[in-house]
């Protein structure tokens, strides 16, 4: 059969696009929420909601409908709620909401007019944890104080503004608690230090967090992860100061942090690599040392906290986490630049749980993906789910798989 000819791509195909991203398992293994992205021709902005799809198949649902973005979504630890970011109101900033699993009307939990982003469930499902910027000059509601002159700016730090954002030297993001029932939010970090990544110890008394607050920081990348209590109290350093850091995530029994980053503080294009580091404190441990692959966090894990991800497509065994065989990590790769193997243009999703479920959700992602843009079913690699369109074969090679391809693969640590 021959097949259909194909045209060139114009501008209206853009509208015809729909990314998928920030996969969240739910407790059960049964379903997966995530993020469908378009572009609005009529508003000229991009949409977002949250979707749902069995792992087992079928037609993928649409969870929300808020008439902006709808992000971030995470299920509570008994798998009855899901909280998300909406920026649903008139001209509001995102706030966090939570919405029953199997639907219903969604409760906002907070009115903060810088908004709130990075929402994390505490253990026992009664607290969220999230982070909001705190501070800065705000513009007036009434139209005749805006129309007059905005009060100067005196800026002595490198670091002031942030793309997306503005100006960011004088409202620094600060971590905060509500009560996932409703009620007041509570503040747990002070200063001029920008906090982010939150996630909960497993016995939900501390909340620890990634923060630059060393003298050098407004000339370097290094960072740290702190803990503060969540009933109050200063926060604590736990690592040393030798370069950038993310995505810390506690073990089972809340003894060891895990995190990635690297021990170059000044220093760029640097492979990030998977550490340990004591809850109270000590000498971070690298476990990927002699690996020549880049780690990347990846969310999704059906614990509920954001697992920290390493780069390899071999089997790697490490012994630097206690024993928990119900936490997954996810292992993504950037192949080596003298692979030479052949490769098509695709677009790959991500996400980490376990076993036989990874396979069934890879499975249902792609097939949701092809149900909502329309096309066809994608196919599905032994690296990892991929959506792969049309395209010519490979014939030189300058067409074989770029250095920075992704390649993902999935290994529990016992």
């Amino acid at each position: 059969m021959t097949q259909p000819a194909g045209r060139p791509m114009v501008p209206e195909d853009l509208l015809r696009i729909r990314s998928v991203s920030d996969p969240q398992m739910h407790p059960d293994g049964r379903r997966v929420a995530f993020v469908v992205t378009m572009l609005s021709e009529v508003r000229d902005e991009y949409l977002s909601t949250i979707w749902i799809v069995d792992v087992a198949g079928g037609e993928p649902r649409q969870f929300t409908r808020g008439s902006r973005r709808d992000t971030a979504p995470r299920w509570s630890s008994d798998g009855q709620w899901l909280a998300f970011v909406s920026e649903r109101e008139k001209k509001g900033k995102g706030q966090l909401y939570v919405m029953p699993a199997d639907g219903g009307e969604p409760v906002r939990l907070t009115d903060l007019r810088p908004g709130v982003t990075s929402p994390a469930w505490s253990p026992d499902g009664q607290w969220l944890a999230f982070v909001s910027r705190v501070g800065g000059w705000e513009e007036p509601t009434d139209e005749d104080e805006r129309d007059r002159s905005k009060p100067p700016r005196i800026i002595d730090i490198l670091r002031y503004k942030s793309n997306g954002v503005g100006f960011v030297y004088d409202r620094p993001q600060q971590i905060f608690v509500v009560p996932a029932a409703g009620g007041p939010v509570r503040q747990l970090t002070e200063g001029s230090f920008e906090n982010h990544h939150p996630t909960w110890a497993p016995d939900g008394q501390h909340v620890a967090f990634v923060s630059a607050r060393h003298d050098e920081r407004d000339e370097d990348s290094a960072a740290d992860i702190y803990t503060v209590p969540v009933g109050g109290g200063a926060a604590r350093q736990i690592t040393r100061t030798m370069g950038p850091v993310s995505w810390p995530v506690y073990s089972a029994d809340g003894r060891t942090v895990a995190y990635i980053g690297h021990a170059h503080a000044r220093a760029v294009s640097r492979h990030h690599r998977l550490y340990t580091v004591p809850a109270v404190g000590g000498a971070p441990r690298c476990l990927t040392e002699s690996l020549d692959r880049n780690c990347e966090p990846m969310t999704g894990a059906s614990t509920g906290a954001s697992p920290l991800t390493s780069a390899s497509r071999e089997s790697m065994r490490t012994s630097g986490l206690p024993p928990n065989r119900s936490r997954t990590m996810a292992m993504a790769t950037t192949p080596p630049a003298a692979a030479p193997k052949p490769w098509s243009r695709r677009k790959t999703l991500s996400h980490t749980m376990s076993g036989a479920s990874a396979a069934a959700t890879d499975a249902a992602m792609c097939s949701a993906v092809a149900r909502i843009s329309g096309r066809r079913r994608p196919t599905l690699s032994l690296h990892g789910p991929t959506m792969s369109w049309p395209n010519p074969k490979p014939t030189s090679p300058s067409t074989r798989r770029p250095p920075w391809a992704p390649c993902t693969s999935w290994r529990s640590f016992p």
